[in-house]
């Protein structure tokens, strides 16, 4: 289990530079520990500049990237060409199987580029079924990735039990459903928090009040 507060990563839903420039300063304003930037309209090539651009201009503050449209060696080849703290993937080919081979080569750039924090989906939304959370956790650890979990539907907080129980060995993220008003039930068992819809009051605009009350 964490005993430390969890790390929170606002998710930062790309509409252009200006709009997501101005979003990344309203997370830090609020005291978010770093950004994930991600478009939901298949602009990666887009969102990888506009990237570029803040890492350069927000030195120090972790600016991380979830590049829907690409695997995730190609999204990873990206993120490190620009300079990003992290890399987000829905698919880093990590499961309680094992690794597939796309996910043994993402193990090998864990290891050769440890600055690059690797954020691998598990027991995750829209995913197929997952019947052992708890052992895809740790095939993503043993990997150097963290795992990165999420309730059934964008928006709705997983069962309590499953993230208390995959958290039990080490590092978990969880990436939907924190609310100011129920994360200090999920706390505990978290080291990293990705947010969107919980702190937001438009789809690419953060709430300024509910993202400082969930960092509490």
């Amino acid at each position: 289990m964490n005993a430390l507060q969890p790390l929170v990563y606002p998710v930062i839903h790309h509409l252009d530079a200006p709009t997501t420039f101005s979003e990344i300063q309203v997370a830090r304003t609020c005291g978010a520990d770093g950004v994930f930037l991600i478009s939901h309209d298949g602009a990666d090539l887009e969102l990888v500049d506009v990237a570029r651009t803040a890492i350069r201009e927000n030195a120090g503050f972790p600016i991380g990237l979830n590049l829907l449209s690409m695997g995730c060696v190609q999204a990873a080849m990206m993120a490190l060409e620009a300079g990003s703290d992290m890399l987000w993937a829905d698919d880093m080919g990590v499961d309680s199987q094992g690794l597939t081979a796309a996910g043994q080569e993402m193990a090998t750039i864990a290891r050769d580029h440890p600055r690059l924090q690797l954020f691998a989906s598990v027991a995750f939304k829209y995913r197929p079924h997952e019947p052992n959370p708890v052992g895809a956790a740790a095939h993503a650890r043993a990997a150097g990735f963290i795992p990165t979990t999420s309730g059934d539907a964008t928006g709705h907080a997983p069962d309590p039990q499953k993230i208390f129980a995959m958290g039990e060995g080490g590092a978990l993220a969880i990436a939907s459903g924190m609310t100011p008003e129920n994360v200090a039930t999920y706390a505990p068992a978290l080291t990293h928090i990705l947010v969107a819809t919980g702190v937001s009051h438009t789809e690419h605009h953060i709430d300024p009040a509910k993202l400082a009350a969930l960092i509490g």
